[in-house]
């Protein structure tokens, strides 16, 4: 009898073993891992990432209606200037992780103008082989009061060069000005000021936010705006 009662036993603490499910990861952390990290040391472009994530869909005039501006240090805003959480973004505009984050973050100004403000770094990878290009392209049509009207397109060439004529002609800009800035050399050091600035902050990947000094991901931003915004 009792070796039927200890069978029993066993038998009921396996099946309950087999019912219970496997303890599941963070989000967040699976995200994290995902990011592309910044190749250190490397003395030119290495291999693309083998997965690519769709890029977003989205019209050139996602920004319409909301606040755009430059920051007292000269950087590209979106939102309020009285903004009570302001998030800084370095992004690789050749990153398909990025163009998921940037229509995502706009989604969430254009829901709330007054509360939010998105401030741009460039962070542009060494192991994508436009980035560098697309940067220097979205800063000087900056220079021409264009940056977030361009900026779509720049997320959505994806791996191919931007068409520059084309992309002047659609959003009025002075095309020889626009080539004269991308090629100078005063563009691409301050493409390099923004580098540097993600350097010093220890930016490991793309895209990576900071509010309040605090780095995050997009899913940490997410959870953080959620409980802020009572969303």
């Amino acid at each position: 009898m009792r070796r039927i009662v200890l069978f029993l036993l066993v038998a009921a603490a396996a099946l309950c073993a087999c019912a219970r499910p496997a303890p599941q990861r963070k989000l967040s952390t699976v995200l994290a891992e995902e990011r592309i990290d910044v190749p250190k040391g490397a003395a030119g472009p290495v291999a693309e990432p083998e997965v690519r994530v769709a890029a977003v869909s989205a019209p050139p005039t996602d920004f319409e209606g909301l606040p755009i501006g430059i920051t007292p240090e000269g950087r590209p805003m979106l939102g309020s200037d009285a903004a009570q959480i302001v998030i800084h973004m370095f992004t690789d505009l050749q990153c398909p992780y990025c163009n998921r984050a940037h229509f995502q973050v706009v989604e969430w100004i254009r829901r709330h103008p007054a509360e939010l403000q998105l401030v741009f770094f460039h962070f542009p990878l060494s192991m994508h082989q436009h980035a560098a290009q697309y940067a220097r392209e979205a800063f000087c049509a900056a220079e021409q009061g264009r940056f977030w009207h361009v900026l779509g397109d720049l997320y959505r060439a994806g791996y191919r060069p931007v068409d520059q004529p084309t992309l002047a002609k659609r959003h009025g800009l002075d095309l020889s000005t626009f080539q004269r800035c991308v090629a100078a050399r005063t563009t691409q050091q301050a493409i390099d000021r923004d580098l540097a600035e993600g350097n010093r902050l220890q930016v490991r990947g793309t895209p990576t936010f900071f509010v309040d000094g605090a780095q995050m991901n997009i899913v940490d931003l997410e959870n953080l705006l959620k409980a802020k915004l009572k969303e």
